[in-house]
């Protein structure tokens, strides 16, 4: 079974995906394991732990995809290489079409590069985040090892990116992601923000990214504006806000 997958919104950008459970779940042995330690508010609207991605199979496949990285990390690195070896991983050498509000002026020497090759990409965590320094210096040596594919990824964990030197991953990106507990930190980093609407993010100076997800990486700015999906009892939570904005302190619910 692939580790890699695609869903209706990133496959036609020529994106694959990697995930694991959202903020916690329960290990095959029982114990208890939280997979996105500073998430805050944006676990209580987390789009992960909502519809499809609650169905017993997804979620089997979520916490397989975790196990193989937590009981045989060597195991999981092969094996993950191996699948990006794959010829569908390969550049098209094809130029990508920039997705509206990408320059390409704007862009550095790598992103131009992939670009003008037809690159592929992979999101690292369409659910879950990096719970800890090693499991993402993981994900730099599979980068390092697949220089022409770019990952990318979405995370809370301000402190922990901070302190890591990706200099010899130039196709390992990263924006951070409000509604955890660090939001402080992120300052004028490059970032992402839920908002109620479109006209939201404009007015709050972003742009929004919801014409491809790899505009996270590729937009001119480091203010990077969601649109919130349209789930009632979600909207009915953010109650007109954006993630920033929402209370920030949250308890995993230690259910057995």
């Amino acid at each position: 079974m692939s580790l890699l997958t695609q869903n209706s919104e990133l496959k036609p950008h020529g994106i694959w995906n990697f995930s694991i459970p959202a903020w916690y779940t329960r290990l095959s042995n029982g114990e208890l394991f939280v997979t996105c330690p500073n998430a805050g508010a944006c676990a209580k609207v987390c789009y992960a732990r909502n519809g499809t991605y609650r169905f017993k199979n997804v979620h089997a496949a979520h916490l397989r995809n975790l196990e193989k990285v937590l009981n045989d990390t060597e195991a999981f690195r092969d094996e993950l290489l191996k699948e990006l070896a794959h010829k569908r991983f390969r550049p098209t050498t094809t130029p990508r079409t920039l997705p509206e509000g990408a320059q390409m002026e704007m862009l550095d020497p790598w992103l131009r590069k992939w670009i003008n090759n037809g690159g592929k990409a992979v999101r690292i965590h369409d659910a879950g985040d990096f719970f800890a320094p090693w499991y993402a210096l993981l994900w730099v040596e599979v980068a390092q090892a697949v220089p022409d594919v770019l990952f990318y990824a979405y995370t809370k964990e301000v402190k922990m990116f901070r302190n890591l030197d990706l200099s010899s991953a130039p196709n390992f990106r990263y924006l951070f992601s409000t509604g955890g507990l660090q939001d402080d930190l992120i300052g004028g980093a490059r970032h992402a923000d839920v908002f109620p609407s479109e006209e939201a993010i404009r007015a709050a100076g972003y742009l929004s990214q919801s014409a491809s997800d790899l505009l996270a990486i590729l937009l001119p700015t480091n203010r990077i504006g969601i649109p919130a999906n349209n789930i009632p009892h979600f909207n009915k939570r953010m109650d007109g806000k954006r993630f920033s904005e929402l209370p920030v302190r949250l308890r995993v619910e230690r259910k057995p």
